[in-house]
Formats: C-alpha cells, structure tokens, sequence
C-alpha cells in the first residue's frame, strides 16, 4: 500500500520549486487551492506566501518571464514588451509542418532509396519537385550520386537528421520496419 505523497513536512524550498514547475508547465492560470491540490502541500498560506516571493524573485531577475496574478489565479507568463517582439519574429518563420504530399514523397524515398526524381514521380503518381526541394531544405533527404540511367538523374536518401525527426536508430532498424510493413502487407511495390 503506498502512502499519500504530502509536502506538509518538505522543506519549503523544495515546494517552491515545484510551484515553478506548475506555473511553468500550466497551460492555464491556477488558483493558490489548485496548486496546493497539485502538490499536495497542506498548507494553503505557505503556499501562497511561496508563489508571491516566487513573483518578487522573477521582479529582482528582471528577466523577460514573470509571474502574474489576475482575479486570483497565477500564471508565469513572458512579459508583454518580449512577447510583442517573439510574436512579430514568429509570424516571419517559415511554418514547420510537412504537407502531405511532402510526407508521401518521403515515404517513398525511406522505402526505396537510393532512388531517382522519376522513379518517385512514377511511384506517387505526380510531380515531386517541390516536395524534394522541401525535404532537401530541411534536410531530411539529400543528393547521394547520379543514377546510371539515361540523363543521369540525381539520387536521394534519407538523412541522419530524419532518423532524429523519426526516433529511427538508423538505417538497420528503418530495413526491419520496411521488412515488417512487406511483410503485413505482402508488398511495399
């Protein structure tokens, strides 16, 4: 039987900490009562008192986080004269999602690499070039050599970094997934 976890005897600084947890982590602001259920800490007032030193300690740092109170609950939130500016350089940043056509793209090139720009047109049925291009400037597939056939077309691969994007180990595991997917569905071709 495992006892209830309490922070009724924790030293206070341990407490403060994990307050700084929650507020980091909270994607919503939290009542003191909230946060004293969260933690399982006890005492109410101490809690209280340790998110407003807390809010004096980020005051002091004067770093661009702080911890604000708002109708009673708190939240750690980026002050707004760095929000305005990470907003204005975030609305600039090119989107960082793969569109579905680009996702099939590399599908094919996982399965079938080294592989050239017609042979995963002919695969998917369509024109590739902008969803190579895509891969290629995000590094998930790169040029590995030139092709014997007629007009010596390009090859491509997966990268390391799509083993990363992937949670792949590397190319051995990547044959036996394509071997188990062969066999589920008796062919990949």
């Amino acid at each position: 039987m495992t006892e209830k976890c309490t922070l009724k005897k924790v030293e206070p600084q341990i407490l403060k900490n994990l307050l700084e947890a929650l507020l980091f982590s909270s994607p919503h602001p939290l009542t003191i009562q909230e946060m004293a259920q969260i933690t399982h800490a006890e005492d109410i007032t101490q809690v209280e008192q340790l998110v407003k030193e807390l809010q004096e300690e980020y005051e002091k740092r004067n770093g661009a986080l702080t911890i604000r109170s708002k109708k009673e609950k708190w939240q750690m939130v980026v002050k707004p004269e760095y929000g305005t500016i990470i907003k204005e350089k975030m609305k600039n940043a090119p989107p960082k999602t793969i569109s579905r056509s680009t996702l099939e793209t590399l599908a094919v090139v996982s399965l079938y690499q080294p592989i050239t720009k017609p042979e995963i047109d002919l695969k998917r049925g369509t024109n590739s070039a902008q969803a190579l291009k895509t891969l290629l400037e995000e590094g998930l597939v790169t040029i590995c050599g030139r092709s014997n056939a007629p007009g010596k077309p390009f090859l491509y691969r997966v990268t390391e970094k799509f083993f990363e994007v992937f949670g792949i180990e590397g190319e051995e595991e990547l044959q036996k997934m394509i071997e188990m997917v062969k066999n589920h569905h008796g062919t990949t071709q």
